[in-house]
């Protein structure tokens, strides 16, 4: 007697799958569709101008799926440090930030800002100079930092299109970026396969492009932007580490 295809067959007579590989396969679908990008550390150069200024970004990670993403800029005009702590959300696949804080000191004015989210309130409070005050926000609202991880760990998962909501400035701005395609870039540690991915903005007289690494968890290697006035800014990775390991090219 033939054998009858497994999909010809009626729901009742098909065997079933054993309770141990559905768990599995469960598992493994979570972790395919829910990556969050690893660790990192990296230095960058900076250009704006003729000026040139030494960054760096870094990721931890901390205990119940928090994150802290810094960004520090040193000059002798002055000194940057931008911090971001975030918790993961596992179960909408997001950045909740926590606290948002950015100090600038060195010649000229000094200035700080620390925001505090209050997700359950649907707030965040704004501290700037001293002088706070809230507004609200909606469930998925971002920082000036967080949002770039989210940015990574969007096409850590196949996203193309991207809109975050970001507190920025005591208001929400929408921020909106596209994939524009591939490219393989010469960095200081060797050519890289990058993703370019572009600022959609309603003027097109500021343009952001940004490059990240594809097989180093979507890494920026690269960002360049061109102002309306024509002045043009660009950050270009030197050195980095995922996980541990030294980021090199092909």
């Amino acid at each position: 007697m033939p054998r009858v295809p497994f999909f010809c067959q009626p729901q009742h007579m098909r065997p079933r799958r054993p309770l141990w590989l559905a768990l599995l396969l469960t598992v493994v679908t979570s972790v395919a569709t829910a990556a969050t990008p690893k660790p990192f550390s990296a230095d960058y150069k900076a250009r704006y101008g003729s000026l040139s200024v030494d960054a760096s970004r870094s990721l931890t990670m901390g205990k119940d799926r928090q994150m802290e993403f810094r960004f520090a800029a040193r000059h002798w005009l002055a000194d940057i440090d931008e911090r971001s702590l975030a918790q993961w959300d596992d179960e909408h696949f997001q950045l909740r930030p926590q606290t948002y804080s950015y100090n600038r000191t060195g010649l000229g004015r000094d200035r700080t800002a620390l925001l505090t989210f209050d997700h359950d309130q649907g707030k965040v409070t704004n501290n700037v100079q001293n002088k706070p005050w809230s507004m609200d926000v909606p469930t998925d609202v971002q920082d000036k930092l967080s949002y770039q991880l989210q940015l990574r760990a969007d096409l850590i998962n196949g996203k193309e299109l991207m809109e975050y909501q970001v507190a920025d400035g005591g208001r929400l701005k929408t921020y909106r970026f596209a994939v524009e395609g591939e490219e393989v870039i010469d960095t200081p540690v060797g050519r890289l396969n990058t993703v370019r991915v572009k600022r959609l903005r309603k003027d097109n007289d500021r343009v952001t492009l940004i490059w990240l690494a594809r097989d180093w968890d979507y890494l920026i290697v690269r960002i360049q932007q061109t102002e309306d006035d024509g002045k043009y800014y660009e950050i270009n990775l030197t050195s980095a580490k995922l996980d541990g390991v030294s980021v090199n090219g092909l």
